[in-house]
């Protein structure tokens, strides 16, 4: 009879479980960004969360949860209801490189998150200071090789993005350089612009001020194709390496269960937000691709790009804890 009156109440409460999916949002929306406010990740998810918060007609607010990489603010989505109403703005890295890199973190993506929509891929660049005399990629190698240890690569740490992309880089060119991390990309970029690094990897956004003040030269942009933001630097495709593309984007998350209509709305939401005309010029102007993929094909995507990385670390030897 027990047994009976559990089945009787779950059944029971299907309809009201329909309901509130039908019904979402009926309070506001937290989106949780993994990084500090300002930074390439926090500046796409502002003006996201904004005209979704139009579409979804209840507040949208974002919720800056930054420590360890972005995997703070990804647990803080993980442990959360799966009603919805906590979702996570990430980067590639939080959901890829950072489980391959880190052994005990406390979030299993593919358990514990489900993947949303994607809404910007980075225009990912190779900078240099603006006095370097390389004015292109097959410069910069031409220098290098003349230069033989004297080039140095800052980023923002070991294991970060910047780095592994510079170690694709390094097997596309055949040229050593020495790599010098920092703890995080800003000083890095500081002691470029002083002159005691040479070359960076890392979204345009964070080299446009720089390189507006002329104290920042870019060299490739490594990515499929050429970026709006900067029609007059070729790809390393173009500059002749078919394979230095570096794929990086930002998405959306939910916890795992959350169910199928809510995923859809909020899918959908973010959908019509990118389609915006001003959205778009936004995220072109700080060096994005405005590019939205659905549910199954953001899936695909973490998928297919844990493979490509995890080939990268597993040859590197990169373990950090």
């Amino acid at each position: 009879m027990h047994r009976r009156s559990l089945i009787a109440a779950a059944l029971a409460g299907l309809p009201l479980a329909a309901a509130r999916s039908q019904d979402f949002p009926t309070r506001p929306v937290r989106v949780v960004v993994g990084f500090p406010p300002g930074g390439g990740t926090d500046l796409v998810a502002r003006p996201l969360a904004q005209k979704v918060q139009g579409i979804f007609g209840q507040s949208v607010v974002v919720d800056n949860r930054a420590g360890a990489n972005g995997s703070v603010g990804l647990e803080v989505v993980a442990k959360s209801p799966p009603d919805g109403y906590t979702i996570g703005h990430v980067n590639s890295s939080v959901v890829v490189t950072n489980p391959l890199l880190y052994k005990n973190l406390a979030v299993n993506v593919e358990r514990d998150l489900v993947p949303v929509c994607t809404v910007a891929d980075s225009a990912v660049v190779l900078a240099v200071p603006a006095d370097l005399p390389a004015r292109d990629l097959r410069e910069l190698v031409a220098l290098a090789k003349v230069k033989p240890g004297q080039l140095n690569f800052g980023s923002g740490g070991l294991g970060s993005v910047d780095h592994l992309s510079f170690e694709v880089l390094k097997r596309q060119t055949g040229v050593e350089f020495l790599h010098v991390p920092y703890r995080g990309g800003g000083p890095a970029l500081n002691d470029m612009i002083g002159g005691r690094v040479q070359l960076m990897i890392s979204s345009y956004g964070m080299y446009k001020g720089q390189v507006d003040a002329g104290r920042v030269r870019i060299v490739a942009v490594l990515a499929p194709e050429r970026h709006p933001a900067l029609p007059d630097v070729p790809t390393g495709v173009e500059q002749g390496w078919p394979d230095l593309i570096v794929p990086a984007w930002q998405g959306i998350v939910a916890p795992a269960q959350t169910p199928a209509a809510i995923l859809d709305k909020v899918e959908a939401a973010y959908r019509s937000a990118l389609a915006d005309p001003e959205v778009k010029a936004l995220l072109i102007s700080l060096g994005y691709f405005p590019i939205f993929r659905g549910q199954k094909d953001a899936a695909r995507m973490i998928r297919d790009e844990t493979v490509r990385w995890g080939t990268i670390i597993r040859e590197l030897g990169i373990q950090l804890d």
